[in-house]
């Protein structure tokens, strides 16, 4: 009997340390998962002391306020960089994700006036 008690306390102690070892990182797999969005409007205003650009358009009956960071880029139609203060009553396209109760502007591309440009949504996985 005694024994047999001092087995089963050893097997409890060994299932013990066992299920105490830490996992490796190489044993997480972590996903991230980023939704990019486009809009397209003419720049009716950009004020770089908050950081903000907004838009109208045609279909939405309010102007519609982005945020743009440091790592936003402004680009022509060709893709070469333009600054933000070139590009007030531009027809633009905006890449943006939301961040919590903020859309941030990844990129802003000025369009020619009357180009057609559809919204598309991008999914982006990071594993």
């Amino acid at each position: 009997m005694t024994m047999r008690l001092t087995s089963t306390l050893s097997m409890a102690l060994a299932l013990g340390l066992l299920a105490s070892v830490p996992v490796s990182a190489a044993d997480t797999t972590v996903t991230t998962t980023e939704k990019t969005t486009t809009y397209s409007g003419v720049v009716s205003e950009v004020n770089p002391t908050t950081s903000t650009i907004v838009l109208k358009s045609e279909t939405a009956p309010a102007p519609v306020t982005y945020n743009f960071t440091k790592e936003t880029v402004f680009v022509d139609g060709q893709g070469k960089v333009v600054t933000y203060e070139t590009i007030k009553n531009s027809p633009v396209t905006v890449e943006y994700v939301k961040e919590g109760e903020r859309t941030i502007v990844r990129r802003v591309v000025v369009t020619k006036p009357g180009s057609v440009t559809k919204e598309t949504t991008t999914h982006t996985e990071t594993r």
